[in-house]
């Protein structure tokens, strides 16, 4: 069943529960959309202490393997290794994500319907298919670490030895103009309400030099918007997170009035020089020093 069609056949929410807040234990007494959160919760749990449990067991195999004289470069020591880290990497992201876990409303289930099936389209009408744009989709716990760290850049050069990524080293997914659909689809959690979280973010990227040729493959170099602040043109989120996504970059010195909703980027994108009228410079990072 097709992202679309599973938000729509979403039964509409009970209003006076949509925030969650009940104290009474009757089940009978709790809407649907609680009770799915405190199944989220639940299953966040349950999956935190397994990654704890492997990562142990991981760590205690590893040390016996030592003990026993394994080489390091032996297939069954690297093995060790490899699923030691996926096993952090899922205690890392599970651990992120559950501060960010809540009740669904519909507000946010129809603001994802209408970003998913009209912004991409929308946004080529305005700026042509000769863009420059480039876009980077993430959940929402790992956009609170890229605005905290002022970078975008591969799993692989944040975590050692990770190598389930896609990415190359020095290089992050990013859509051309003409392909925006895929970060929706793939890299934004459009459907992370299925685990009561809010809709991830899309940072709206410019080029630098040497990103040209990695068009064709949907990659680009990876993005130090601390340093070179001009790289980075939006923070694209839904309205349900912008005000907190806007604090996030407060604190973090990124400019928060790069922070938009996806209605509110393409009314911008209409009145500045983003419009297909206008040609935008490829950025030289030997400017920016």
């Amino acid at each position: 069943m097709g992202i679309l069609s599973d938000f729509t056949r979403r039964v509409r929410i009970n209003k006076k529960d949509s925030k969650g807040i009940i104290d009474n234990k009757n089940d009978e007494s709790i809407s649907e959309e609680y009770k799915e959160y405190l199944s989220s919760l639940e299953k966040n749990r349950i999956d935190i202490e397994n990654s704890l449990r492997h990562i142990e067991m991981y760590k205690k195999d590893l040390e016996q393997l030592e003990k026993n004289g394994e080489p390091k470069d032996s297939a069954r020591y690297r093995c060790s290794v490899e699923q030691l880290i996926k096993c952090q990497y899922a205690y890392y992201k599970d651990s992120l994500a559950r501060q960010f876990i809540r009740p669904n409303n519909q507000a946010d289930l129809d603001e994802r319907i209408r970003v998913f099936s009209s912004f991409g389209e929308e946004l080529l009408n305005i700026v042509g298919e000769k863009s420059q744009l480039r876009f980077h989709g993430t959940s929402i716990y790992f956009a609170n670490e890229i605005i905290k760290d002022r970078k975008i850049s591969p799993l692989v050069d944040r975590i050692e030895g990770y190598t389930a990524s896609t990415d190359l080293p020095g290089e992050i997914s990013a859509s051309v103009i003409t392909d925006v659909n895929r970060s929706l689809k793939n890299y934004i959690d459009i459907d992370s309400f299925r685990n009561n979280l809010p809709c991830g973010v899309l940072f709206v990227l410019n080029e630098k030099n040497g990103d040209q040729e990695l068009r064709s493959s949907d990659e680009m170099q990876s993005v130090d918007f601390g340093s070179m602040p001009e790289q980075l043109v939006g923070i694209l989120c839904t309205s349900e997170v912008k005000d907190m996504v806007s604090k996030w970059c407060l604190t973090s010195n990124v400019d928060a009035n790069k922070v938009f909703t996806y209605d509110g980027f393409l009314e911008y994108a209409k009145n500045s020089a983003l419009q297909k009228t206008a040609e935008l410079p490829i950025i030289s990072e030997e400017k920016t020093r």
